[in-house]
């Protein structure tokens, strides 16, 4: 369950940037969009609107590039963290350290833990955990292992502090020592799913991984599309494995083919839809089976993320789409939303998103945030509930369109 986030110096976002999953003090919506927990209560959704450039995919990625950083292999962790992605429209933000947190809950304990980078090395480093009171598990103050002190937790991985370089994160070498803590850490970033919502082969590859697992998977993608009134009757699905070395095999010369062996195997998956067909006077006579790719695009993109979809809500898991409405109307947005905020495992949906529509459905001020670009290229984000003069009545939508909360397109 993620708390909270968040992050400084990062692409178009210059100053310390935050997304809170807290719920306010408001009770409107309370036992529908939010769950209890030891430590208050948390939303099941955020959403993030914005115009076109003013920073909600870096927003997205923000989070992307720190789990990135923490679940990449040693030799391209370094190579991450090396990546120049400061803000670059002001001269401190190269010299200035961009830096990130999370803080959030597993097995019923909280977590914070967060880093800064600066000049391709690690700046900073720590991890606190909370039970009953807040308490330090370990904390490194300088790029160099020298600056890393632990705490009893962190007792079974003391003699790997000396392999830490200054390009790489204590935290990894922790989690490679079987550091019981660390790993809890590490898997929860491993479990988050941050998507771009129109990024066809990402979600069609989880989703059919999801189909893939079990005959009653399947069942349930095809009633998630039903119910998004998407008339299937049935999914054939056929992988074959593509072996990449076969491929080159006969072009490539010896000493190169035996270093395809380090090559994965790739799937190529044949996917096909069942349909109803009609007699002429419309009585039902068959099915007829078409290939998905001539389905319309809101029905791939449904397809698409469907696999993720249900996974996240069954599993309690963390998803994040940056245009989650890119192919998809208003109202199966608005359902897709609705899934989240009813839902009963504590999943959570943060999406970026243009539809308006959303602003005055069944959703909770603290869910909504706005983002928006000044005139020098910095990105801010503001709650709804930072805005003052929000009455319980008011009608968002139409005072957004005003320009009340900023985050719209500037057209001259």
């Amino acid at each position: 369950m993620l708390v909270g986030y968040k992050f400084d110096n990062y692409t178009s976002f210059y100053e310390e940037t935050n997304l809170s999953m807290e719920s306010g003090k408001d009770r409107k919506f309370i036992e529908q969009n939010t769950f209890k927990t030891q430590y208050g209560r948390l939303n099941k959704s955020a959403l993030i609107f914005g115009a076109n450039g003013s920073g909600k995919s870096n927003f997205v990625n923000a989070l992307q590039y720190m789990c990135n950083c923490v679940l990449a292999r040693f030799e391209i962790q370094a190579k991450i963290i090396s990546v120049l992605n400061n803000f670059a429209f002001n001269e401190t933000g190269l010299n200035k350290p961009k830096s990130f947190e999370v803080s959030f809950i597993v097995n019923n304990i909280l977590y914070e833990y967060g880093f800064s980078i600066l000049n391709g090395k690690i700046e900073k480093e720590y991890l606190y955990k909370k039970i009953k009171r807040r308490t330090e598990v370990f904390i490194r103050k300088g790029p160099s292992w020298k600056d890393i002190s632990i705490t009893s937790d962190f007792e079974n991985v003391k003699h790997l502090i000396q392999n830490t370089r200054e390009d790489a994160l204590f935290l990894s070498w922790a989690n490679f020592g079987n550091n019981e803590i660390a790993m809890n850490v590490y898997n929860w970033f491993k479990s988050i799913e941050i998507f771009d919502g129109d990024d066809t082969n990402e979600f069609l590859s989880s989703t059919v991984s999801y189909i893939e697992e079990n005959e009653e998977n399947k069942k349930k993608v095809l009633k998630f599309l039903n119910k998004a009134a998407i008339d299937v009757l049935d999914i054939n699905l056929e992988i074959k494995e593509d072996d990449s070395r076969k491929f080159f095999a006969e072009s490539l010369k010896k000493n190169v083919i035996d270093k395809l062996d380090l090559l994965p195997s790739f799937k190529r998956v044949d996917l096909k839809v069942l349909h109803k067909v009609y007699s002429e006077n419309w009585s039902e006579i068959g099915t007829i089976e078409k290939n998905i790719g001539i389905e319309s695009n809101g029905t791939k993109k449904m397809f698409e993320i469907a696999g993720p979809i249900i996974d996240s809500i069954e599993n309690g898991k963390i998803i994040i789409i940056d245009e989650i409405d890119a192919r998809l109307h208003p109202l199966l947005v608005n359902h897709l939303v609705k899934l989240f905020n009813s839902n009963i495992s504590n999943a959570q949906l943060i999406c970026t998103t243009h539809n308006i529509m959303l602003l005055d459905e069944d959703l909770r001020k603290d869910q909504i945030y706005f983002i928006d670009k000044n005139e020098y290229g910095v990105s801010k984000i503001k709650r709804l509930t930072e805005f003052k003069g929000i009455r319980k009545d008011s009608k968002i939508v139409k005072q957004y369109l005003l320009g009340a909360f900023s985050s719209i397109p500037n057209i001259k």
